[in-house]
């Protein structure tokens, strides 16, 4: 307006936002979430998935903004892990079952292929859990939410809720963003380290003391 430098970091402590234009931003975001995606029990009831704004966890994992920050978000390895554990049990017990026949040398080769091809698995399995660098997806800073090259700032955000599965053959978790400027944003959390429950605790957090969240 003034065609000046801002003289001010990050924030404006002089910043007087018009609550009835932003009551328009929330509406718009509203409006399109309901053309959008399915809102009520008739049409969840028809849909894979559905769009809802759950309530505030009793036991959230983050109980403070800072803690949330420089939060870095990559591929989830809890199903590798859970698949290792399985494959070194059907191990031990394959060994358990031919114990007698590896101490006399007497393995038939089907075993022996089996057993090798479990150790390649596991070997697998082992580097992707606990040795692979998995690259960052979404990254949590003090200013928003980097993700896919892409910043979201705190203040540009209007609302926000999960586009929640109704059917256990779909596996996708996302979240749906109202911005000031960019409209509907997906940010799409499925296989990643954290549930939609945990990120929408993050945003909650994060927003809670910018003004929009207060109208």
């Amino acid at each position: 307006m003034t065609n000046n430098i801002a003289d001010f970091k990050d924030n404006c402590s002089t910043f007087d936002q018009d609550k009835a234009e932003f009551k328009k931003y929330k509406k718009r975001f509203e409006d399109e979430v309901n053309d959008k995606y399915a809102t009520n029990s008739f049409e969840k009831f028809f849909s894979e998935s559905s769009f809802i704004k759950p309530s505030n966890s009793r036991n959230p994992k983050f109980s403070s903004v800072d803690k949330t920050h420089n939060l870095n978000l990559k591929n989830n390895v809890a199903h590798d892990k859970a698949i290792l554990i399985l494959m070194c049990l059907a191990m031990a017990y394959v060994f358990f079952v031919n114990y007698k026949d590896i101490i006399n040398l007497t393995v038939e080769n089907g075993v022996l292929a089996g057993f090798a091809f479990m150790l390649i698995f596991i070997s697998v399995l082992t580097y992707r859990a606990y040795f692979m660098q998995h690259k960052i997806k979404i990254s949590i800073t003090k200013d928003g939410i980097e993700y896919h090259g892409n910043k979201l700032n705190w203040n540009n955000i209007v609302d926000f809720g999960i586009l929640k599965a109704n059917s256990t053959s779909v596996s996708e978790h996302k979240i749906i963003v109202g911005t000031i400027t960019k409209g509907i944003i997906e940010i799409d959390l499925t296989a990643l380290n954290i549930s939609p429950e945990e990120f929408i605790n993050i945003m909650r957090l994060n927003t809670k003391n910018v003004l929009q969240q207060n109208i």
